[in-house]
């Protein structure tokens, strides 16, 4: 009985008649907006404008990647990797400016602990078969090994002349060491800037 009443209820019901044509009256609206539409530059103009007015993606800003860059894989991952990336370029300017070893080892340091918290945080997810997470573990264990030789070196430095064949802190090597370290953080750079 109730499916018979709702289905009278429903059926039927509904405007009866011919609508007016008002479209005539609102001609002058669709000439205006017309004529708005159009763009006062063409965007190879604004290119042009605004070429030496962009600012670098603020990648240190957490509200900027969370509503900007929000990628829809992992952002938890995401973020985690934009933290790196500033790490990375922090030694990669202290590499290119033959920064102090405090400040190597400093950066260095935190480097090695933010990838150790991923390597802990993914390593039985997903994530952990991504190129970026693999390759950082890799560039980690390069950066504590360049950081340990460039310290032994400064260590044993009064102790070892540079002359002697059993020398192997030689600047050659420290500068070999430090020159490859530079490479690959680079290009991890590259790689981790274009993580989809």
């Amino acid at each position: 009985m109730l499916l018979f009443i709702t289905a009278v209820i429903t059926t039927g019901a509904g405007y009866v008649g011919t609508l007016p044509n008002v479209e005539a009256e609102f001609e002058y609206m669709k000439k205006q907006s017309s004529e708005n539409a159009s763009a006062p530059y063409s965007v190879e103009e604004l290119d042009k404008q605004n070429e030496n007015q962009l600012r670098p993606i603020p990648r240190n800003n957490d509200s900027y990647v969370d509503i900007i860059i929000k990628k829809d894989k992992t952002t938890k991952y995401f973020n985690d990797i934009n933290d790196v990336i500033i790490i990375l370029e922090k030694l990669r300017k202290c590499l290119n400016t033959n920064g102090d070893i405090q400040l190597f080892n400093a950066i260095v340091s935190n480097f090695i602990d933010n990838v150790e918290y991923i390597k802990q945080e993914y390593k039985d997810k997903p994530e952990s078969n991504y190129l970026s997470y693999n390759r950082i573990i890799t560039l980690s264990a390069e950066a504590r090994e360049t950081a340990n030789f460039r310290t032994q070196g400064l260590a044993y430095e009064k102790y070892l002349p540079y002359t002697s064949s059993n020398n192997i802190y030689t600047k050659e090597s420290l500068n070999s060491k430090l020159e490859s370290l530079l490479t690959n953080v680079n290009e991890t750079i590259f790689i981790l800037k274009n993580l989809e």
